[in-house]
């Protein structure tokens, strides 16, 4: 069954991305802020509908159907409660860009060795990401807290990784992996 829903654009210059960062009590805190962006339907404004969540993915380009614009739309967004899909126009929209990503344990398969770091280890593990996603392994911080994991990259990746499958290596030895 289809289920028709919104798609709304949200522009590069949204009050979004220049909002001053809140002081943060933890380390946690801070990547739980960093890795979830929120949108909703009053950040932007509409610009068609999908035929479909299931049929996006973070950063995909083709399949949004909305003409007009002076370059492509990107997804940036997905809202599944609300069935509301958000884009962002051109490649190098912020939307499109992030420095923290977060998983769970069971999406982010880990060693045991790893899943017990905890509280302890606020340094994090250097690691290196890589992806088809991106053109070279990428250098991120592994940190765990718990069943959530985050990666913490050195410069800005697409949010497309997280939808694809990566290797996190340490000292050139594979560590974790998405799949």
């Amino acid at each position: 069954m289809i289920n028709k829903g919104q798609i709304v654009e949200i522009p590069a210059t949204s009050p979004l991305y220049s909002k001053p960062q809140p002081e943060f009590s933890s380390k946690k805190e801070m990547l739980c802020r960093y890795s979830r962006r929120v949108y909703s339907l009053f950040d932007g404004f509409l610009v068609g509908e999908h035929s479909g969540i299931e049929n996006f993915i973070l950063g995909q380009r083709k399949g949004i159907n909305v003409g007009g614009k002076k370059a492509p739309l990107y997804v940036i967004g997905i809202d599944r409660a609300e069935n509301r899909l958000f884009v962002g126009e051109g490649e190098m929209h912020p939307g499109l860009w992030t420095s923290v990503l977060a998983f769970t344990e069971n999406e982010l398969h880990l060693p045991e060795d790893l899943k017990h770091l905890g509280e302890a280890s606020l340094q994090g593990i250097k690691v290196e990401v890589s992806s088809s996603v991106m053109d070279n392994g990428t250098a991120a911080v592994l940190y765990v807290f718990g069943t959530d994991v985050f990666l913490e990259f050195e410069q800005p990746v697409s949010i497309a990784v997280q939808d694809h499958p990566f290797t996190v290596t340490h000292h050139n030895n594979i560590i974790a992996e998405k799949k």
